[in-house]
């Protein structure tokens, strides 16, 4: 990773952290002064200590990122922090995360599923040029698939509706990003070792780094396979003939949800497959060029902090109310986020230290004797 992607992220970390600190002193001091302040749902250690243990939690951290970004943005290249600075970045990260309002990984849903047809229909219209006997073919069947989820699904309806609940909840989504962002940044910019494989545990964690990333993979598979059901006459997971008849819009919703679900594993393969590292030949002017190694790793890290305090929120708010344990466990198998988000995590640390090495071996000059 370069000195200029390293110092923007602990800059963005900084950034971050500032806002986060400014947000909590007017959340502890003038309240009414806190824009949206009505749909903030507690954190994690708000549930754990209450608010105010919360905010003296989160105030801190926030104070210490800023503290380490400033420190680690400073550090002449390639020299390595001390093992204390680097533990402090991992736990000062991890207090930022779990103070992120909760209920947010529902949005980061829908909002990850309405750019996934967008994302096909970009990834289609660059392969035409290359592979038109492929990608014409394709471009085809996408204009006849929104065809019909525009006429017989109400796709039309489905994307304002969408919009207008994520604007009602837009001060946690902001401020949940701000959270989010801010310790992703930190941990890549500080800890993400770009120097080398020290110890045995980040050795581990590169040798077995295909079995790691399968595993995470395939965390999207339950609920991939609940969605896939609407489509046949027994659909599992709340979905019936009679709702699907009666409110179409919601057969389009289910089915967009798994889509996404379905990328995103798709999209954890691509920490150990050819095309994470190149982009493939048959997208135009893009095609055989190397993938910067920060547009993989830096939105890798924020999904697997998202889905590390979404996994652990999903788990604690079952856990602590009325639901049955059986339908607890399966909550927890249909969203195992407390298990991709860890393992994507450590995959993307795998990778972003794969393709260090990689460019130390090709940057190093050949010496002939």
């Amino acid at each position: 990773m370069s000195t200029r992607i390293r110092v923007l992220l602990l800059s963005v970390g900084g950034v971050s952290a500032a806002a986060i600190a400014a947000m909590t002193l007017l959340r502890l001091f003038a309240p009414d002064r806190v824009p949206g302040a009505e749909v903030l749902l507690p954190s994690l250690i708000d549930r754990v200590g209450g608010p105010l243990v919360g905010a003296a939690v989160t105030l801190a951290a926030a104070l210490g990122a800023l503290a380490v970004a400033v420190i680690s943005a400073v550090a002449r290249r390639g020299e390595r922090l001390p093992g204390g600075i680097r533990l402090a970045v991992v736990v000062i990260a991890a207090l930022l995360a779990l103070g992120a309002p909760g209920g947010v990984i529902a949005a980061a849903g829908y909002c990850f599923a309405l750019l996934v047809p967008v994302g096909i229909v970009v990834f289609v219209v660059l392969m035409v040029p290359r592979r038109p006997w492929i990608g014409v073919p394709l471009m085809l069947a996408l204009v006849t698939l929104i065809g019909i989820a525009v006429v017989s699904l109400k796709a039309t309806e489905l994307v304002p509706a969408v919009f207008g609940a994520l604007w009602e909840i837009l001060p946690r989504v902001l401020l949940a990003l701000a959270h989010l962002l801010g310790a992703a940044a930190l941990l890549v910019g500080a800890v993400v070792d770009t120097g080398g494989v020290r110890g045995p545990f980040a050795r581990g964690v590169l040798r077995h780094r295909v079995v790691i990333t399968v595993v995470a993979a395939m965390c999207a598979l339950p609920y991939v396979v609940a969605r896939a059901t609407w489509l046949t006459p027994w659909p599992l997971f709340g979905g019936s003939r009679e709702l699907f008849g009666s409110q179409p819009q919601v057969l389009l919703t289910g089915l967009v949800l798994g889509l996404g679900m379905l990328f995103g594993g798709v999209l954890t393969l691509g920490l150990v497959l050819p095309w994470g590292e190149r982009f493939p030949r048959w997208l135009a002017g893009l095609g055989g060029r190397p993938v910067p190694p920060a547009l993989v790793v830096v939105p890798a890290s924020i999904v697997s902090v998202l889905f590390t305090v979404g996994g652990l929120e999903l788990a604690l708010g079952g856990l602590g109310g009325t639901t049955e344990t059986t339908d607890v466990l399966l909550l927890m198998a249909m969203f195992p986020f407390w298990l991709w988000g860890p393992l994507l995590g450590l995959a993307t640390w795998a990778y972003a230290t794969k393709r260090a090495a990689s460019d130390l071996v090709v940057r190093a000059p050949i010496r002939i004797p």
